[in-house]
């Protein structure tokens, strides 16, 4: 009777710590960086970022976007129960649900925000970020001041040429600044000192949305080390969009990417889901509309089925002429325009428009049947006659068609 009382006092023993083993939190798979944009009643956003680091140690940033002396940060220790991740903001603790690669803001209750902003409290862990690419600063204005930031990809280990340019100003170029950089973690350095002896390091870390760059100095007040290749008062920092429209990618996201990639990349409060209508009446899709930080309207991302994020993105209607090809062409471009750049493949009529279609970017571009001239319809031929369609003619919609 003692040994069969023993041996069930053991298992009991050995199932605990079996169990205490297993429940023992793993904080190298929670370090990392969690962000999103808070709603504001008072301005346009809060930035949130939270850092956990591997020692269980902190750093929590919110900026309140337009506000001056808005910045704030708090370091500390975290500590982890069950799935509720606890920091301190100054003498205030704030809880978070963990999920898998989030963290959920509690309210006091320690229940989640249920009300029409609750997935702007859901902090979403940052993936790795390709800087490779063309960024510029955001512009509408077709010939309006930009500048340009490119940054290559080499085969050399951890080296990234950087190359700065600018609008001419008064026929000269406004910025010029060519340099290599290296990453640690996830931030681009480069030493934009101009003696060799000298190190003065400039960063680059993706913006707050992922949607591009923000360029700084590490130290504050050598912030004017940048101006120092640019003119007119302009300098190197500032925040940089990646704005290239290629085949298989518009900006930070390409035909490989689902809806749920674009979904865990930028704030929800920068996406806006709305049911789109197509031609016919039962044409119904989930349609994502992507803006800026300041509510300006980029493009539009379209699975092929509606209720479903793991899809890759099958469609992407570009709002913006800050987003073009290489070629410079956007949605503000000419029937010439296009067919000067682009072998047009083919030229379908539907109900209201003439669509152009191009292989080459796999896209479409429409315009009105009211731009057209007089006998645009060759019926024996059953075609557009592309010689009646106004050189000066600007499209309505350009879109990109992926994963057919």
């Amino acid at each position: 009777m003692k040994k069969l009382i023993y041996l069930l006092l053991a298992v009991s023993v050995f199932g605990a710590c079996k169990s205490n083993k297993e429940t023992k939190t793993d904080y190298t798979k929670m370090a990392g960086v969690y962000k999103s944009t808070f709603p504001c009643a008072d301005c346009s956003g809060i930035e949130v970022a939270l850092t956990l680091n591997k020692d269980e140690t902190f750093t929590y940033n919110k900026v309140y976007r337009g506000k001056k002396d808005g910045h704030f940060t708090d370091k500390g220790k975290y500590k982890i129960k069950d799935k509720t991740l606890t920091i301190k903001e100054g003498n205030t603790e704030i809880n978070f649900l963990i999920g898998e690669n989030t963290l959920t803001l509690l309210n006091s209750d320690l229940k989640p925000s249920s009300n029409e902003f609750a997935s702007y409290y859901k902090l979403k862990k940052q993936q790795r970020f390709n800087f490779n690419g063309r960024y510029e600063t955001f512009s509408e204005i077709e010939r309006g001041y930009r500048q340009t930031l490119d940054i290559f990809v080499t085969k050399k280990f951890n080296e990234y040429p950087v190359h700065f340019s600018a609008s001419k100003i008064k026929g000269r170029e406004g910025c010029n600044f060519s340099g290599v950089g290296h990453i640690k973690n996830d931030t681009l350095w480069v030493n934009i000192a101009v003696k060799k002896d000298k190190k003065i390091m400039m960063y680059v870390v993706p913006s707050h949305d992922n949607l591009g760059v923000e360029v700084f100095t590490k130290n504050f007040d050598e912030r004017f080390e940048m101006m120092q290749y640019c003119r007119g008062g302009a300098s190197l920092a500032g925040k940089y969009l990646k704005n290239s429209i290629r085949k298989n990618g518009i900006g930070v996201f390409y035909d490989s990417n689902t809806i749920e990639d674009v979904l865990n990349t930028i704030p929800a409060s920068q996406i806006h889901k709305k049911i789109g209508h197509g031609e016919f009446k039962d044409d119904v899709y989930d349609d994502y509309e992507i803006y800026t930080n300041n509510n300006k309207h980029l493009f539009t991302l379209t699975p092929k089925d509606t209720a479903n994020t793991k899809q890759k993105i099958n469609r992407v209607l570009i709002r913006s002429p800050f987003f073009k090809t290489d070629k410079g062409i956007n949605i503000k471009s000419t029937y010439k325009e296009i067919k000067n750049a682009y072998t047009i493949n083919k030229i379908e009529p539907t109900r209201e428009y003439i669509v152009l279609i191009v292989n080459e970017i796999n896209a479409s571009f429409s315009i009105s049947k009211t731009h057209l001239q007089k006998g645009w319809w060759n019926d024996k031929m059953k075609k557009v006659n592309r010689d009646k369609i106004p050189e000066n003619a600007q499209v309505d919609s350009f879109i990109l068609w992926w994963n057919e």
